[in-house]
């Protein structure tokens, strides 16, 4: 019985978290990564190693200007 239980908490705290993660990540903000030589060279571009990902750069996407769209200038605007 004692197996069961944590199980089942442990299955509910990882569950509820990442309900608030992805509610997070859709809703606020997000980290994604910029690929390709269209933002170069404000991000730097790598041409394709075997590190992979590891070269990338990762920008905060913040996703509040969306519901009234106030750019300003000098925002990057990610398209997916």
């Amino acid at each position: 019985m004692g197996t069961r239980s944590f199980l089942w908490n442990f299955a509910k705290k990882y569950f509820t978290f990442g309900l608030i993660g992805l509610t997070i990540s859709d809703r606020y903000a997000s980290i994604v990564p910029v690929r390709g030589l269209s933002m170069a060279p404000t991000f730097n571009s790598h041409g394709s190693t075997s590190m992979g990902s590891l070269t990338d750069n990762y920008v905060l996407v913040e996703k509040w200007c969306l519901e009234k769209y106030k750019f300003s200038p000098g925002d990057v605007v990610v398209f997916w």
